[in-house]
């Protein structure tokens, strides 16, 4: 909808009728618009306070739906072809609309690239692998946060780089981002209560528990965690965890605590986004 900045701003001062229906009417417009409406709204936002809660329910539906449309395009791929770092940063992009994610893809190769420099040229999968964890667990400081395990920012990938700190899922798709960028063999494991990566060489395989600095498990050790957490052992909770199942489990961790803020519009919109995914993954949990 082709409409000029004039209108944009008169739709938005209607935005201000005491009629409902006239601020549906309005709103639904101004949604039609899209993303060109938003720096207006955003404008409106700081300057009319009093209409806070009509233009933030505007603002959500046009990102949204535009987010929605994206996810749409990314969940129609085989699993194989589903590229991680585009969901996980179209799920932080919901939270962080302004969000450059170039910015921190840069910072995913350079963090690539310097474990890549302390490698030899023929290390071993198991120096690669405790060469990686030295450099982000210690050198970096990524850690798992113990103290806030709920916080949002834990499940927002731009945050968990900005503030070293996240819960296993996010940790682990730092780890398998890097990973990849280093042609690693290593796949997220969605066991439940608790996410893990798995690397595989020809003589190396390990899991990586990523919350716990990276913490080295074998199957007997992951086997015992389960059973002693209570969920038993069954041989698919090791399986490797596809990336619609890994983005869908980052969502509900969000829904979850969304849901306990009591944000409906949020709540509604990643319920939205579990269904576009398919479901994914059904064990749950962090």
């Amino acid at each position: 909808m082709l409409v000029n900045e004039r209108q944009i701003r008169a739709l938005i001062r209607l935005l201000s009728d005491e009629d409902e229906r006239v601020v549906r009417t309005i709103s639904g417009k101004l949604i039609d618009i899209g993303p060109s409406a938003v720096p207006l709204l955003q404008e409106a936002e700081i300057e009319q306070p009093e209409m806070a809660d009509r233009l933030l329910s505007v603002l959500e539906e046009i990102r949204g739906s535009n987010l929605e449309s994206e996810l749409t395009q990314l969940a129609v791929l085989p699993d194989g072809t589903m590229d991680l770092e585009q969901g996980a940063f179209l799920v932080a992009r919901y939270a962080y609309p302004a969000l450059t994610v170039s910015s921190y893809a840069r910072q995913l190769d350079e963090m690539a690239q310097e474990v890549q420099a302390q490698l030899g040229s023929r290390a071993s999968g198991e120096e690669t692998i405790k060469t990686l964890n030295r450099y982000l667990f210690t050198e970096q400081g990524f850690k798992g946060n113990t103290k806030n395990y709920y916080e949002l920012e834990n499940s927002y990938l731009n945050c968990v780089i900005d503030r070293r700190t996240g819960i296993p899922i996010s940790l682990s798709i730092l780890y398998l981002l890097i990973g990849k960028r280093m042609s690693l063999t290593m796949y997220g494991i969605g066991m439940p209560g608790h996410f893990l990566v798995k690397y595989e060489s020809n003589r190396y395989k390990v899991f990586v528990d990523c919350f716990n600095g990276g913490a080295l498990l074998t199957e007997k050790n992951c086997q015992r965690f389960l059973t002693e957490a209570g969920y038993g052992f069954d041989e698919k909770y090791l399986l490797h965890s596809p990336v619609r199942a890994i983005l869908s489990r980052m969502i509900k961790n969000l829904l979850a605590i969304y849901t306990k803020l009591d944000e409906p519009l949020k709540k509604a919109r990643l319920t939205k986004f579990i269904e576009i995914l398919g479901g994914g993954d059904k064990e749950g949990g962090l």
